[in-house]
């Protein structure tokens, strides 16, 4: 067998040579790891010398097929499968980079051998909102397992999830920080029309990039799928607005003015300088950075909230803000509602505050008798 040599005659180690149509072609063939090719110059050449050495330090581990029988295969059956790819794609991606770091962790160990400890312990050190994630995996991955085969019980089934911890999310904008922000972000950017189009429709910042003049159907409605949830969101565009929203026609005048001061001429409204659709950190970080230029400590989900605040006390019930929300479920929404009528029940109308109380009359009465 011939010896591939180096300088000096030091035989290069995992160096493997073809010889194809008169050409000859190395690569690095170490074992356990990924065939790299080699630089088409002679074995003492300088430059293949520095490529082999980098090559034989940092070539990547091969990606083994899991074995029969192991938590990596039980991860692998379900990626591929069709349960995986119905979720939304935020989710999926959540999903997936969880399923992939318990392949990573255990996935050698017995499917078989799975119990619901060995769960518990694998969420023990993650924090509370990454544990939920990382338990919804778990779930997801021995459920499925099960109800192929693979598993003869769902041993996720029964983990209890870590307390979260109690917290409001981020807050809405008040009505004095959407005039502030409107004052330092003139029509015509881009930061104004982001803005404008958030606080409208009210959707995610993953939703908003994507949205475009294709989804306003001709009752002048603007309806989209939403990405995280796959539910649909219905926004009045162009049409005549619902009796409850009817106060808020001045904030719509506000939107379609900043369309068309910032024209994208693009399939979405927020396309970058290039044309190419923003990315949701892109959108993110743009709204982040905008609201602090502005002297907002502000995000844009608070839009999201805020809108529904404004639906709430306008007077929407809590199916009507899940219609233009597209929130999931109406208890989502409800803490909306609940918070608005409060408010109403110590509130009177402007007739009751603008009428004498009735109790003074009688009072006044009295005096003069």
């Amino acid at each position: 067998m011939r010896r591939n040599l180096g300088q000096n005659g030091v035989r290069l180690r995992h160096v493997h040579t073809v010889r194809k149509g008169g050409r000859v072609y190395r690569y690095l063939r170490a074992p356990g790891r990924e065939r790299v090719r080699l630089p088409d110059l002679p074995l003492d050449h300088p430059d293949f010398m520095a490529a082999y050495l980098a090559a034989l330090q940092e070539a990547p581990k091969a990606v083994r097929k899991p074995g029969a029988g192991t938590i990596a295969a039980l991860v692998e059956a379900y990626l591929r499968s069709s349960d995986h790819a119905g979720l939304s794609p935020d989710y999926r991606r959540i999903i997936k980079r969880e399923a992939e770091a318990i392949a990573r962790a255990g996935g050698h160990a017995r499917a078989a051998d799975l119990r619901p400890n060995h769960i518990a312990v694998d969420l023990a050190p993650l924090a509370p909102f990454a544990a939920r994630n990382r338990r919804s995996a778990w779930r997801a991955i021995c459920r499925h397992a099960h109800e192929i085969g693979l598993l003869e019980s769902n041993p996720a089934e029964n983990v209890r999830g870590k307390k979260l911890p109690k917290s409001d999310g981020f807050p809405p904008w008040t009505s004095a920080e959407v005039d502030k922000f409107r004052e330092h972000w003139a029509l015509g950017s881009v930061q104004r029309l982001a803005f404008e189009l958030l606080y409208w429709t009210g959707c995610r910042i993953g939703d908003a990039v994507k949205l475009g003049p294709q989804n306003v159907a001709r009752d002048g409605v603007l309806e989209f799928k939403q990405s995280k949830t796959g539910n649909p969101a219905c926004v009045p565009w162009t049409c005549a607005l619902p009796p409850y929203a009817a106060a808020m026609e001045a904030d719509r005048d506000l939107l379609h003015a900043a369309i068309a001061a910032h024209p994208s001429g693009h399939l979405t409204w927020l396309a970058t300088a290039w044309g190419k659709p923003r990315t949701v950190a892109g959108l993110g970080n743009l709204m982040t950075n905008a609201a602090q230029a502005a002297g907002l400590a502000k995000s844009a989900h608070g839009l999201r909230k805020a809108r529904s605040v404004a639906l709430a006390e306008a007077g929407a019930t809590a199916h009507q803000i899940s219609a233009w929300t597209g929130h999931e479920t109406l208890r989502e929404v409800a803490r909306y509602t609940r918070s608005a009528d409060r408010r109403r029940a110590v509130m009177g109308t402007d007739a009751d505050r603008d009428s004498v109380n009735p109790g003074d009359e009688v009072y006044r009465s009295a005096e003069k008798g």
